[in-house]
């Protein structure tokens, strides 16, 4: 994977909370700092805005995320 790419499904994993794809994009990182703070950081990010964005929107931005990473797949 590219680095935008991996940003990308990164931030879709968390997004979805998707604990194990989270996870297994997390284990390709190089450094275990690095691992575990974006780990902890985009789920805290992520169950932040989950509590003030209803439902509906959120699945929007879910949807959103995926066409970023569609085009990201495109560009590799």
């Amino acid at each position: 994977m590219t680095p935008a790419q991996t940003i990308t499904a990164l931030a879709l994993a968390a997004l979805r909370n998707d604990a194990k794809g989270l996870e297994v994009l997390l284990v390709d990182l190089d450094d275990d700092e690095v691992r575990n703070a974006c780990g902890v950081a985009l789920l805290n990010l992520c169950n932040g805005f989950r509590q003030i964005v209803p439902p509906k929107d959120w699945h929007e931005v879910i949807a959103e995320m995926q066409a970023l990473a569609a085009e990201h797949a495109q560009e590799a």
